[in-house]
């Protein structure tokens, strides 16, 4: 996985004049001290409990000379709760990311977009809060809560650019995820979690009608493995569209339709079925504000459960530096998961929320207060009924360190 990772990472290096990248390391160390209504993440009993969260981390962040940044970072978070009833709860969680601004250029036509991640955590709230939900190069994921169980998630995709002619482009993705569940507490017994694996990738030609405006065609396909049941794959093809408002404002997106057949297994037939697809973002942009809006209606193999889902995603993200010190930060998903074929199985509704208002008195570190919400309801076989609350009063110290 990692050797994945490095890869996307390493790729633009060695192709780009090393010369004329910069290159700055930014190591950092993150306290937080806060409230949280469920640490045990259950629909029954919850316990409540102050705690302590400590983060260290690390990230390299290149700088290509038309200003495009690739970062790569990782931190590992220690969570202790004081309370006597939620030691238990305490939990640790492994994240890595790598993530870019915008086309990578490799050569004067050709440019990579990478986007890589993985998250190790015990914790399904912690685990909502840090998948890139409506991150434009993976496809969407599942912001499901499993409770208290051990969850691995990776994902990796590369969007390849080639600009055929002035206004012609051609377009490659390909892509990976994968989750585990390494343990199953007595949270999620009986709950049918299963490991899964989902490979894919699309093609697509657009063109560039108008210095705004430009329309293409998009085919895709995946294939989603379970565990413990049959695999399925899907096929989606549509139109892609994109307009500039102005300068600063954005609007890209594909719609078209998706078809998913799901293999026959012992005991259970082939099945098929297909709905209209599609995704949307919007994205605004100006020198202190920025705003990402986003949704998308898919077939989903990464329930969680074993089952493809009808997935249907709608979120958002704020962020504004209203002064030189003083900063703003709002962002959420609300998601809608259905059995594709099975009847009463997974049926979820999951929001999340964060909010956060930060203090930058320093060049070297910054204080904050955020809140967060994360709230399930399941009328299924699988999944459950859960809230969880929180609230952190944190301060960062970190610092860029130029290399070259």
């Amino acid at each position: 996985m990692f050797f994945l990772a490095s890869v996307f990472a390493l790729t633009p290096m060695m192709a780009t004049d090393a010369a004329a990248v910069n290159m700055d390391v930014i190591p950092s160390i993150r306290l937080e001290e806060g409230w949280n209504s469920n640490v045990f993440n259950t629909s029954t009993d919850e316990v409540s409990s102050f705690g302590t969260r400590l983060t260290p981390g690390v990230a390299l962040r290149f700088t290509s000379p038309d200003n495009v940044t690739l970062q790569i970072s990782g931190n590992y978070e220690k969570v202790w709760y004081y309370s006597s009833e939620a030691k238990d709860a305490d939990y640790d969680t492994w994240f890595f990311r790598i993530e870019s601004t915008g086309g990578w250029a490799l050569t004067p036509t050709l440019s990579m977009l990478p986007s890589v991640y993985y998250l190790n955590t015990t914790n399904s709230s912690r685990r909502t809060n840090l998948v890139p939900s409506g991150d434009p190069v993976l496809p969407p994921v599942t912001i499901t809560n499993y409770g208290n169980t051990d969850t691995e998630d990776f994902g990796g995709a590369v969007n390849f650019s080639y600009l055929a002619t002035q206004n012609l482009t051609i377009g490659v993705n390909g892509n990976y995820s994968e989750q585990r569940f390494s343990d199953v507490t007595d949270n999620t017994t009986g709950s049918g979690l299963t490991n899964s694996k989902t490979t894919g990738g699309n093609a697509s030609v657009s063109y560039l009608f108008s210095p705004r405006t430009s329309l293409g065609l998009l085919v895709a396909g995946n294939h989603q493995t379970y565990e413990t049941n049959p695999d399925s794959n899907t096929l989606s093809g549509g139109i892609l569209f994109g307009y500039q408002f102005s300068e600063a404002f954005r609007v890209d997106g594909a719609f078209g339709m998706s078809y998913i057949r799901q293999s026959e297994a012992p005991g259970i037939p082939e099945q098929r079925t297909s709905s209209p697809s599609g995704l949307i973002n919007f994205n605004y942009a100006s020198e202190s504000f920025t705003a990402h809006v986003f949704g998308s209606a898919v077939y989903s193999g990464g329930s969680g459960f074993g089952e493809a889902t009808r997935q249907y995603t709608a979120g958002l993200s704020f962020s504004d530096q209203f002064t030189r010190e003083w900063s703003w930060n709002l962002s959420g998903a609300y998601q809608v998961s259905r059995s594709a074929f099975a009847t009463d199985a997974v049926d979820l509704t999951t929001i999340y929320g964060t909010a956060g208002l930060s203090y930058k008195p320093w060049e070297w570190g910054s204080l904050d207060l955020t809140g967060n919400l994360s709230r399930q309801t399941s009328d299924g076989q699988f999944g459950e009924t859960l809230n969880n609350y929180s609230a952190l009063l944190g301060i960062t110290i970190g610092k860029p360190y130029k290399i070259y």
